[in-house]
């Protein structure tokens, strides 16, 4: 289904046919301008205009292939979040090679992994990943050429002496990267991606793919050239890729590179950031900060409900848009704590908590719920300034045809889409890419319904939902939900496993508590803390919130973990690694 009504106009963009044509449009109009800041030898953020970044990735192009690089090559790069790896990227798919951005947490043996399945040809690298490289190059004969980010004994090149190399070349008359031409519908990106599910698979994404997606994105959101965006969500993923550097090339907007998730809050004042890319973990860490200054004592809290009452008075009267701006003024003193111009949150990876939403908009912020997948390169739905729903994902993307297939009779099914933002398949695993794909529709993975407004709600992942012995389907992302306020859980995975008694299926929860405030409840070190002083807790928490739900979904046992559970760069727990073991605790 083509969603027709937005609820409003959607915003007029303009197409871009590669990006060469992209970046050409966006110099035309805002080459002067300054963008890609990041700090200094005198921590300060310092940037270059459009032209320069132009200018760069024309010379690393050129340089590439006096190196040796051919057309469809494939060439990986790992670092930190920076102006080198935005360049690298754009120099390497400008140039008609093929880009494998690498996960900068990778361990190594994944690494290699990657390096061999996909017979990487160059590599382009933040200089800690120094020696992994050497060890491969000596252990693969098709790992040709290692470029580090910064000058090192016993490389041939570094990416700065890459650009003055390349630069000579142009100088001299070369017009190598000049004369290619590029074809939007051929790979441009392999993006090999775990998630929660273990086994990595290269989603292999057009130019086409992406620059139609960005529009899609464009036409949801107001994005423009005013704009900062603080760069903090890791940039090999496709959805900080895409929506946190593509786009803002597409627009003309600024971006900043955060140093760290500690500085979080000292960047976005020091470059003066408007929008910022977040995970829900990262946003609600923002709002438990808030929180615990304003209930720091009984006057702040209730000035702060007081506040919050009569903007929500006021917001009647005036409207939205001026009740906003009152908001802003109000709570000047905290939206002066993020530098007094952040204005907008555009959250994906998971779905974020309706309170934590409400709580952002009530002081004056906007936040903004999208839903994507690396495969559709990845924004599927997303909320609108003046058209959302908290518990939702949005609505479909602008030129994307959603199904919803087999449904349950709640109106719950797969999530399968067709659009131009489609992958073109799986690297090299054609047969997986035909199990992807039914009557056109590539098949999310994700169950979910929309509602009558067109609005996109995710119940969660195909593959983790439980199938009882009766035919019901249990959705464990419904069941956490309910702990998703919970002063003594922390994280929760919801699974199906063994009776220790019976060995008949039941409801198994494993979680990780939440040790300081157990700590502050129980007065006690976190590390003096045990499972025996835990599980009464649990066990009448669990019990309460079993009264809600239905007979069948309701948590039978519990194992208690006593470390944060391992997650994927976007922060989702990796569900794959819980096993049904431990100690089970019965709730009853």
């Amino acid at each position: 289904m083509l969603v027709k009504d937005y609820h409003y106009p959607l915003y007029e963009i303009e197409e871009r046919t590669d990006f060469r044509d992209m970046l050409d449009k966006t110099c035309e109009k805002y080459g002067d301008e300054i963008s890609f800041f990041e700090k200094n030898d005198k921590n300060q953020y310092e940037g270059i205009t459009f032209n320069e970044f132009r200018n760069r990735v024309k010379y690393l192009g050129e340089a590439l292939f006096e190196a040796g690089f051919a057309p469809h090559d494939k060439i990986a790069i790992i670092g930190r979040n920076c102006r080198n790896w935005a360049i690298a990227y754009y120099a390497i798919t400008s140039s008609n090679f093929i880009v494998v951005p690498l996960d900068k947490d990778i361990k190594e043996t994944e690494l290699a992994n990657i390096i061999e399945k996909a017979k990487v040809k160059g590599t382009i690298f933040e200089n800690k990943y120094r020696d992994i490289f050497k060890k491969l190059m000596n252990k693969y004969s098709f790992l040709e050429i290692i470029i580090p980010f910064e000058k090192e004994e016993g490389f041939e090149y570094s990416l700065e002496e890459m650009y003055n190399i390349g630069k000579n070349l142009i100088s001299n008359g070369s017009k190598r990267y000049d004369n290619i031409t590029i074809n939007p519908e051929k790979v441009t990106s392999i993006i090999f991606t775990s998630g929660t599910t273990g086994n990595p698979k290269g989603v292999m994404l057009s130019q086409k793919n992406i620059t139609s997606n960005i529009v899609q994105m464009r036409q949801l959101i107001w994005i423009d050239h005013r704009m900062t965006f603080l760069s903090v969500l890791p940039l090999h993923h496709v959805y900080e890729c895409t929506c946190g550097f593509l786009c803002q090339i597409h627009a003309g907007t600024k971006i900043a590179y955060a140093q760290s998730l500690k500085q979080i809050g000292e960047n976005i004042k020091e470059a003066k950031v408007t929008n910022i890319n977040v995970v829900p973990l990262l946003l609600e860490a923002f709002y438990n900060r808030l929180n615990e200054k304003i209930n720091s004592n009984r006057s702040t809290k209730i000035k702060f409900k007081t506040a919050l009452a009569i903007c929500n008075f006021i917001e009647l009267i005036v409207g939205k848009d001026k009740g906003r701006k009152i908001r802003r003024k109000v709570f000047k003193e905290i939206h002066d704590a993020f530098g007094g111009r952040l204005d907008l949150f555009i959250s994906g990876g998971a779905a974020v908590k309706p309170e934590i939403s409400r709580f952002f908009r009530g002081i004056g912020f906007r936040v903004i719920q999208g839903y994507g997948i690396t495969e559709c390169s990845p924004f599927l739905a997303g909320n609108r300034d003046r058209a959302f729903k908290d518990g939702a994902a949005g609505m479909p993307s602008p030129g994307c045809d959603i199904e919803i297939l087999d449904k349950d009779e709640n109106g719950i099914g797969e999530i399968a889409v067709k659009g131009p933002n489609v992958m073109m398949g799986y690297y090299e695993e054609p047969e997986l890419t035909e199990k992807a794909f039914y009557n056109g529709y590539f098949l999310t993975g994700d169950y979910g319904y929309l509602d009558k407004d067109n609005f996109l709600y995710i119940a969660g992942r195909k593959k983790d939902i439980i199938v009882t012995k009766n035919g019901k389907n249990i959705y464990p992302e419904e069941v956490e939900s309910y702990y998703s306020n919970s002063e003594i859980v922390k994280e929760m995975v919801v699974k199906s496993g063994r009776d220790p008694e019976t060995m008949e299926e039941v409801i198994i929860a494993y979680i990780y508590p939440d040790y300081e405030r157990l700590s502050k409840l129980l007065n006690k070190n976190e590390e003096d803390i045990k499972d025996e002083e835990i599980m009464p807790l649990l066990q009448q928490e669990i019990r309460e919130n079993n009264k809600k739900i239905s007979n069948f979904k309701r948590i039978r046992y519990f194992v208690i973990h006593h470390d944060e559970f391992e997650k994927t760069t976007t922060k989702k727990i990796k569900r794959f690694l819980i096993k049904d073991k431990g100690n089970k605790i019965s709730v009853y």
